[in-house]
């Protein structure tokens, strides 16, 4: 089995070029969006590390991008 990771900035056309190649693929982000509106847990650990930026159940992905841009350290927090 071969894999092939497709890499670029947001807006780049990544989704687009995986879409084309006819085979399953696996969207990182689409799974993420999953685990943040389904896992709890994962909303409790976020709002204990970063309890000024997640406030609500399902975790909205605005908060962390919030988080990120006010302190480039909290893209770098321990879980």
């Amino acid at each position: 089995m071969k894999r092939i990771g497709i890499l670029g900035d947001i807006g780049s056309g990544k989704s687009y070029i995986a879409n084309n190649f006819g085979y399953p693929v696996f969207n990182a982000d689409k799974e993420v969006g999953k685990i943040y509106k389904k896992d709890k847990k994962v909303f409790l650990k976020l709002k204990k590390i970063l309890p000024k930026y997640i406030e609500s159940y399902p975790i909205n992905k605005n908060e962390i991008t919030d988080a990120i841009l006010a302190n480039k350290k909290n893209f770098k927090k321990n879980y």
